[in-house]
């Protein structure tokens, strides 16, 4: 599975990230791989970055969110390479199923 880490930072916190990571190299995980990581200079928050991040399972990608804790303000995308994406959507319509959520049970409804 393919993920986009979008990631801010503050002053207070540079050092505290620098450090995790630092030791991200030797602590990561089994069924984690990160495949780029960018980062750049802005002015509110004061750093921003991205990183793409290869995770085979969950629970590997738990370990990246916990590695960092409060130190960074995370959000994490589901992401897929351009190429099969454009064949995903050439297939049509039923290659490209919207995500389904569970229906909320009615008060009273049986099972």
């Amino acid at each position: 599975m393919l993920f986009v880490a979008e990631y801010e930072l503050t002053w207070d916190d540079l050092e505290p990230v620098i450090a995790k990571r630092i030791e991200w190299d030797q602590a990561q995980t089994e069924g984690i791989r990160v495949v780029g990581e960018y980062v750049w200079a802005d002015r509110d928050p004061p750093f921003r970055g991205v990183a793409i991040i290869e995770a085979e399972t969950v629970g590997a990608l738990n370990a990246f969110v916990l590695h960092y804790g409060p130190t960074l303000k995370l959000s994490l995308h589901a992401a897929s390479d351009v190429v099969s994406s454009v064949a995903r959507v050439q297939q049509g319509p039923h290659a490209v199923a919207a995500p389904t959520r569970p229906r909320a049970r009615r008060r009273g409804a049986r099972r």
